[in-house]
């Protein structure tokens, strides 16, 4: 007994020490046991996960090292973060195995670059490509790594390289078949004649494309215009982009389109894979849309121009005096908190006029979905925010107005007077171009834009 007195601070620390030795040895068990492809494909309930790992480069390569789940998904293992992200991981996964009706969750939606980015870690790409600046790396590579470089506290790795984990699709990578000129057999002629203040398809000589113009009376304040009926949509600014192809130049010295310089190639798939013909046209900077109304008035000999502020709301409200030109007010569309919750569902009205957050799917959607307002216009207040002529001063920056709501907007950004604008630079921070394309945003998928024709002054008269 006296021994152990004599010895029992030595004794103390060696217990210590053995325990430390055997939690240190199971905590690495456990983490080695966790830490395989296989146990997590067999809690992930991403069934597509193993085969689009498979197919992309940290997996099918030259140097034949395979980049495992948790070298992406995890930060580093010496990272003072690495279990209790480890443990947060786990836990949704758990979750969302015994919990989740897997049928219903959206995977496309998960895999697109605001999701995925709060899954990966730029601190475990860099662990593994420590040198930005390999070699074999190309002049436009060294020069989007150095951006990168400058500009870590805005970027993710996984901004320019989605594709390198699940697929495939080269995503950084310009993609010139998107401006090659589709094949048509009948074209129009001429553009359409406007003779009297009404309703009127247009029609772009040389294409097959044609699309609706509706007629907005005048205000006070307003001379009568037209506006398109939908937003501009891609059948109408693939034409545009087909005719005026080749690194923002024509190709042939045509009369009609030789003042405009088009569009250079985009780098992946501007759609964002949500698909095209009557959906929204997206990802053009308000340069490019201003260019094609100039050349969408050469094509047809009219006057079209983006919409002014004014004109965009007198437009969009219809001469409404309430909140929505459906009826009703922000109160009765939007959620109630607990314990509210469980006597007052949201009135569900709005979904049939607008695509917003509630109804929107984080992507476009096709006009059809929903109902026009009174004037007869479509999605005015939601699926893509639209640029507007005006320009706005933001901390000495020249920026240009956006109206309406999107598929990514909550009831409060759906009011007619909601005023936003354009944010040049940070919706380009990600384009890898130096310097950075002035046709293309590399950030922003939920604007886009409309069309307006202005009447013939001569011809206003007619207009009561």
């Amino acid at each position: 007994m006296t021994i152990l007195k004599k010895y029992k601070f030595l004794l103390f620390i060696l217990t210590a020490f053995l325990f430390a030795f055997v939690f240190t040895a199971s905590l690495k068990g456990i983490d080695k046991y966790t830490s395989n492809d296989q146990y997590c494909i067999s809690c992930h309930v991403h069934t597509h996960a193993d085969n689009s790992w498979k197919q992309a480069s940290h997996y099918n390569n030259k140097s034949g090292v395979v980049v495992h789940c948790v070298d992406c998904h995890l930060p580093p293992k010496d990272h003072m973060n690495y279990w209790s992200e480890k443990i947060k991981a786990a836990s949704k996964d758990l979750y969302s195995f015994h919990f989740t009706d897997h049928s219903k969750i959206d995977w496309e939606e998960k895999s697109m670059v605001k999701h995925a980015k709060n899954h990966t870690y730029s601190e475990s790409c860099i662990n593994c490509h420590d040198n930005l600046f390999p070699l074999h790396l190309s002049k436009k590579g060294d020069k989007a790594h150095l951006y990168y470089k400058n500009n870590q506290d805005k970027l993710d790795c996984i901004n320019c390289h989605l594709d390198v984990g699940h697929g495939g699709k080269k995503m950084h990578k310009p993609n010139i078949a998107f401006l090659q000129k589709d094949k048509i057999t009948e074209v129009f002629k001429e553009a359409a004649n406007i003779s009297n203040f009404e309703d009127f398809t247009e029609q772009i000589p040389d294409t097959d494309v044609s699309f609706e113009m509706v007629a907005i009376p005048k205000t006070d304040t307003i001379a009568p215009f037209f506006m398109g009926k939908i937003e501009v949509s891609w059948n109408e600014y693939k034409t545009f982009l087909e005719e005026t192809e080749s690194e923002g130049r024509i190709i042939e010295n045509r009369e009609d389109v030789d003042a405009i310089s088009g569009a250079t190639p985009p780098f992946g798939d501007p759609s964002q894979g949500w698909g095209m013909g009557t959906r929204p046209a997206i990802t053009m900077t308000w340069h490019a849309a201003n260019t094609y109304c100039k050349w969408l008035s050469q094509k047809t000999g009219k006057t079209y121009r983006l919409p002014t502020k004014e004109e965009w709301i007198h437009a969009c409200k219809a001469n409404s005096t309430e909140d929505f030109f459906f009826r009703g007010k922000v109160k009765d569309y939007k959620k109630s908190k607990f314990p509210m919750s469980l006597f007052r569902s949201p009135d569900e009205k709005i979904n049939e006029y607008v695509i917003w957050s509630e109804n929107g799917n984080e992507r476009t959607a096709l006009p059809d979905q929903v109902k026009t307002n009174p004037f007869g216009l479509i999605n005015m207040l939601g699926n893509v925010k639209e640029f507007c002529s005006d320009e706005i001063h933001i901390n000495g920056t020249k920026e240009h107005v956006i109206m309406g709501g999107s598929f990514n907007s909550k009831i409060e950004d759906l009011l007619y007077h909601k005023v936003d604008h354009t944010q040049h630079e940070a919706w380009m921070i990600t384009d890898p171009q130096i310097p950075k394309s002035i046709w293309w945003y590399s950030d922003c998928t939920d604007v886009g834009f409309r069309v307006v024709c202005e009447f013939p002054k001569k011809q206003s008269k007619s207009n009561e």
